[in-house]
């Protein structure tokens, strides 16, 4: 059976709702924690880079070793998929620049429009625009010949393809205790804010849910894995 590698670069930014699909279709996942332990050298069909609150600009061995990876993955056609901190550390890989956004993104947003479907099946069956959760304050520029996949107000790069890399700047995998646990310890937003996010996940969760489960499904075709 198909082994997939999970890199975690904040133990608060987990699989989330991927962990129950991947498992389900029978994948072991081997998830090392980036800060603490060492990649391993042998390979795997699926590799999942997943967010955290650093920036790519911070210069960070740990985070240099996997813009490495990545390289060598896509190199050898092999399956990447980068979330949030993640879509962040492949666009850099492939030269593009990381900044600071218009302004922070928090919480559900439903303005996220497809663009270049006809170059990729990845948000096939989708709603335009649809809806997903935003944690994020830094954005990127387009790599070279890489394709736009979605875009937004604020954010004019929120997912994109190069090569078997795929980016996604928006959350799709987190559950309701993911949220709620990133609100706890988020000082800078307000409890009125909070109560908006917390009544908005009840509301939204089961859009966010299926939207992933369709990424989910897309994915797998557009890989075959």
């Amino acid at each position: 059976m198909d082994n997939v590698l999970v890199i975690q670069n904040a133990n608060s930014e987990g699989l989330g709702l991927f962990q129950q699909l991947l498992e389900s279709d029978g994948y072991t996942i081997e998830t090392i924690q980036a800060k603490q332990e060492k990649i391993p050298s042998k390979r795997y069909s699926l590799l999942i880079i997943l967010g955290a609150p650093e920036s790519v600009n911070d210069n960070l061995g740990y985070l240099s070793h996997e813009m490495d990876l990545i390289q060598n993955y896509v190199h050898n056609g092999i399956p990447v998929l980068g979330i949030c901190l993640g879509s962040q550390l492949i666009a850099k890989t492939f030269g593009a620049s990381v900044y600071h956004g218009p302004k922070k993104e928090i919480g559900f947003f439903h303005d996220l429009i497809l663009d270049n479907n006809n170059m990729s099946d990845l948000f096939t069956g989708y709603n335009n625009p649809f809806t997903a959760f935003h944690w994020h304050e830094e954005t990127f520029t387009l790599p070279q010949n890489a394709i736009r996949l979605v875009s937004s107000n604020n954010y004019p790069n929120q997912a994109f393809k190069i090569g078997t890399a795929v980016g996604l700047q928006f959350h799709l995998e987190v559950n309701e205790l993911m949220i709620n646990s990133w609100l706890d310890h988020a000082r800078y937003i307000s409890h009125n804010e909070k109560e908006t996010i917390h009544n908005d996940t009840k509301k939204n969760f089961p859009i966010l849910k299926q939207n992933l489960s369709i990424f989910y499904k897309n994915f797998k075709n557009e890989f075959s894995i």
